[in-house]
Parts: structure tokens; sequence; C-alpha cells
């Protein structure tokens, strides 16, 4: 499901960052679904599915073991300032401003959250 403008849960006087916060959060989401996408076929075998819900901006990768047991690795975003930062469960906590500069940098941090998300729940398997 792709971003929209209602996936918008901010409070405050945001009013000056809406349009900017808008463009990255739809960068963003298309950077976790890029990976969380990869990192299914590549880990999973394809076998997971990828969510993405609005309020606030969440993504999660879903899948079943062999003896039906769910399991899931959780990313949100949260609009502080003029940035989404995103958070893991894990603990990946970084502001994220698609600059092409640093793009590789928050790749390599967000597949390392994801693996270390898919490690945990692996190792329960």
């Amino acid at each position: 499901m792709p971003v929209t403008q209602a996936d918008f849960n901010l409070q405050g006087r945001v009013d000056n960052y809406r349009e900017r916060l808008f463009q990255l959060l739809t960068a963003l989401d298309a950077m976790v679904q890029e990976q969380l996408a990869a990192l299914n076929r590549e880990k999973l075998g394809g076998r997971g599915r990828v969510t993405y819900q609005g309020r606030p901006p969440r993504w999660t990768l879903a899948w079943k073991n062999k003896g039906h047991r769910l399991y899931e690795v959780n990313l949100m975003a949260f609009a502080q300032g003029g940035a989404w930062v995103i958070h893991g469960r894990m603990g990946l906590d970084r502001p994220f401003r698609n600059l092409k500069s640093i793009r590789e940098r928050d790749e390599t941090a967000l597949r390392q959250e994801i693996l270390d998300q898919l490690a945990t729940d692996e190792a329960v398997l």
C-alpha cells in the first residue's frame, strides 16, 4: 500500500514541514519496502509478507515457521522537526533525510536492523 498524505499523525506546529515530511516519508517507504522485500527473498525464501500501516507509519515483515508460529520484523517512523526518525525494536533510532551522501549508510543501518530482528526470531525456530 503506497504512502498517502493521510498517513500523518502529526502534532504541534508542523505546517511548515508537512510537504517536506511527505516527500521524506515517500522516499523512506520505498527504501524500507525495498530492504524488507530483499531480505524476505534472501533469508526467508519469499515466504514472508511485507505490509505498511499509515498511522504512525509502520512496516512489518511477517512469516510463519514450520510449526505455524507467526514472527514479525517491525519498523516505525515518527516525525521530528523536518525529518522522519525511523525506529526498530532492536535499537535503530536515526533520522532519515534522504540525502544521497548518506543513503548507503542509511540502507546499511536499516538492513542490519532487519537482520538483527530476523536473527532474534529465527533463533527460536
